[in-house]
Order: C-alpha cells, then sequence, then structure tokens
C-alpha cells in the first residue's frame, strides 16, 4: 500500500511538473503574441500619428493662400471703385458750388465710403473665419480616413 502510495505520489508530482511546464510555455507564448501585437499597433499608431502630421502640414497651404489673395484683389478693387466714385461725386459737387448752383454736401458720401469700409472689414473677417473652419473641417475628415485601417484593424483582432 505504501509502494503503491508512493509511486501515485511520484506520477503526481510529474503530472505536476508537467502542468508547471505547460503552464510556463503557455505564458511565455501569450506573452509573446501580447509583445507582437503592441508592436504590430505601435506601428500602426507610429504611421497614423504621421499621416495626421503630414496632413496638418498640408492643411490650409494652397487653396487658402489662392483664396485669400483672390479676396485681398477683390476688396482692393472695390475699394478703389469706392474712391474713384467718391472723389468724382465731390470734384461735380465742388463744380456746382462753383458755379453758384448749390453748397457741397459730401456727407452722405463720407457715411457710405465709411459703411462700405466697415462692411468690407466684417466681410474679411467673416472670410477668414469660413475658410478656417472649412480647413479644420478638411483636415478632421482626412484624419478620419487615415484612421480607418487603424481602426478596422483593431476591430479585426
Amino acid at each position: 500500500m505504501l509502494l503503491w502510495q508512493s509511486v501515485g505520489h511520484l506520477l503526481a508530482l510529474r503530472a505536476a511538473d508537467k502542468a508547471r511546464a505547460d503552464l510556463a510555455t503557455e505564458r511565455a507564448t501569450a506573452a509573446a503574441a501580447a509583445a507582437e501585437t503592441s508592436e504590430r499597433y505601435r506601428t500602426l499608431e507610429g504611421t497614423y500619428r504621421e499621416n495626421l502630421d503630414t496632413i496638418a502640414r498640408e492643411a490650409g497651404q494652397a487653396q487658402a493662400r489662392a483664396a485669400a489673395d483672390a479676396a485681398r484683389a477683390a476688396a482692393g478693387r472695390l475699394r478703389g471703385d469706392l474712391a474713384d466714385y467718391i472723389t468724382a461725386h465731390r470734384a461735380a459737387a465742388n463744380a456746382r458750388a462753383a458755379a453758384g448752383q448749390c453748397a457741397p454736401d459730401s456727407s452722405a458720401l463720407d457715411l457710405l465710403a465709411e459703411l462700405q469700409r466697415r462692411a468690407d472689414e466684417r466681410a474679411g473677417e467673416l472670410a477668414r473665419v469660413a475658410d478656417d473652419v472649412r480647413e479644420r473641417g478638411r483636415v478632421c475628415e482626412r484624419a478620419y480616413e487615415v484612421g480607418l485601417p487603424l481602426m478596422a484593424n483593431a476591430q479585426s483582432k
């Protein structure tokens, strides 16, 4: 009976040692798989961040400059046209005053010029805000598109 128990005990010890070795092997395999997965995601995240940096650098450079230049040119032409109009009407009012027809009154022209200047400044401010918002939206869309593969890879694993 003692021999039987000793043999059973030895078999149990061998089984326990084998189970410990199997557990250690499984842990090592799981740790290696986790490290590999972590490295893969780290690489994907690095690629994603590089793409985001590229998007951020490119955002708003060419199109925003062209649109701003066109808007400034149009504003300059409008200011020039208004100045020409005011100059012509002041000259006509002064000519009528010199001919004795009436006294020159340029307050309406001055008011028109001031209103035009304020409207032009406000329109420029609103255009800058709209351009900024549009570019931020484009950057957001591109960042989302760049992140789609990362999200798809994360969901598939």
